[in-house]
């Protein structure tokens, strides 16, 4: 058997500390039985790690068993209309490959140092295009997993509601080693923006969900303004101009967050330091939104790697998911608590936040628009003094107000917010879960105490 075993780090590339027992980097999928039959030697939890970016303890094995899945990295095979890939292939490489051959994923994420396993079993919503494909796992077709009992088990669409649970699973089932994913050939992208008041926003909102296209949207709680972002499939458009758009993304993902930190350790003053966040932000998107609008691009060109320590990014996000129906209300109410949690704290987010239009997807039990279509809201960070107690409150308002939250990308949860937003899905998944693994090996703490 080769299995490279590694020391334990004490946080993983997330800053998020974890602290597992034993570290373990398998190469090959039958050596996997092998840790999962020898409790004493590899401790419980134990955790598949893909590229350890979750923004949460999801992965969590304190004390227990990590496996880094990165040592099974192949793109195995390129069939008609699917992708056959191994766990610890990261998607940035497995969507460039693609690109090569004329194919993409049917959604592509911002991200690429997602791994194919972490895809296929976690929570991942995207923006999108039309009903039944808003979570990435729902593009998975077969998955080949290790039950916690050692046995080998291969998973497909046509056992639908197994696949449903699985792709909300996050490795608490099984551990995945091989994914079979969904391809189409790959088509251009139109992007445009417009920046709309919020007044306008709430007015204009059924029009602009209506219309074709996968929706981004752009929150400014403090200037009450939303900038849409459409994404539009046009397959006799000319690629061009997608350099300005990965321009605007890095200003907006990098210097911004940067900038704002920066800003936040020279003026001490709160006033200050958020009158000249704001005039910046402000300038920024106004210029690069226009300059940015009528760009046409594959999907993969606005992919991009994060540094292998997630922290020298300077960029961190948290997600809820609201009902469709009611997020005008809910972007006006989130303005407010952003302004009330200001005044109170002295605190307010130095990134914008983004949101992204959801159709529903009941592919995967815990899809945050499995009851329907919805729109989320990600508030985001630096990471700065503040962030974390800012969090806290928004977890609260999120909950009130009907929002659905996400194990992976959710920080601070608690146990009542998860029970009122996933009701007898969440009790359903645990009764599974006691029934498939008595033993407890693959159950953390984390979930423990967030399921039961």
């Amino acid at each position: 058997m080769v299995l490279k075993v590694s020391r334990p780090a004490n946080a993983d590339n997330s800053g998020v500390y974890r602290r597992p027992q034993v570290l373990l980097r398998p190469v090959r999928c039958d050596e996997i039985p092998g840790i999962l039959g020898k409790p004493k030697s590899y401790p419980a939890p134990v955790r598949p790690v893909g590229a350890n970016y979750s923004q949460t303890r999801c992965v969590a094995s304190d004390g227990g068993t990590a496996l880094d899945m990165g040592g099974l990295s192949k793109i195995l095979e390129f069939d008609d209309g699917c992708v056959r890939a191994q766990a610890g292939v990261r998607v940035g490489a497995l969507v460039r490959a693609l690109a090569e051959r004329g194919l993409e994923l049917p959604l592509t994420p911002e991200i690429g140092n997602i791994s194919v396993g972490a895809l296929s079993v976690t929570t991942l919503p995207q923006p999108s295009y039309g009903p039944g494909l808003a979570q990435l796992s729902s593009c998975v077709t077969e998955m080949k997993l290790i039950t916690p009992q050692g046995k080998q088990m291969t998973v497909s669409e046509r056992q639908r509601d197994l696949m449903r649970v699985l792709r909300s699973s996050f490795g608490m089932l099984g551990i995945v080693h091989e994914v079979v994913l969904r391809v189409r050939p790959l088509t251009p992208v139109k992007i445009d923006y417009q920046a709309l008041p919020l007044a306008d926003f709430a007015a204009r909102f059924d029009e602009i969900t209506t219309a074709p296209g996968a929706l981004r949207l752009h929150l400014s709680s403090f200037q009450d303004r939303v900038t849409v972002e459409r994404r539009t499939l046009d397959e006799e458009a000319n690629v061009g101009r997608s350099g300005i758009w990965q321009i605007r993304n890095s200003v907006m993902r990098n210097v911004l967050p940067a900038f704002g930190s920066s800003v936040g350790s020279v003026l001490s003053a709160p006033g200050m330091r958020h009158a000249v966040l704001s005039g910046v932000q402000r300038a920024l998107r106004a210029t690069l939104d226009r300059a940015a609008s009528g760009v046409v691009m594959h999907a993969h060109d606005w992919m991009r790697d994060l540094p292998e320590e997630a922290w020298k990014a300077r960029y961190t996000y948290s997600l809820w998911a609201f009902p469709e129906r009611d997020f005008p209300r809910i972007v006006g109410e989130y303005f407010a608590f952003c302004r009330s949690h200001q005044k109170q704290h002295r605190y307010r987010c130095n990134v914008v936040s983004g949101s992204s239009r959801l159709h529903q997807d009941r592919g995967s039990l815990f899809s945050v628009s499995y009851a329907g279509a919805a729109c989320t809201i990600e508030p985001s960070s630096a990471g700065e003094r503040g962030w974390d107690d800012f969090l806290i409150d928004f977890n609260d308002f999120a909950s009130a107000c009907g929002g659905t939250p996400t194990f992976n990308q959710t920080r601070s949860l608690l146990r009542e917010h998860v029970s009122k937003a996933l009701g007898d899905r969440g009790r359903l998944f645990r009764q599974l879960r006691n029934r498939t693994d008595p033993l407890n090996r693959l159950q953390n703490s984390y979930f423990a105490a967030l399921l039961g």
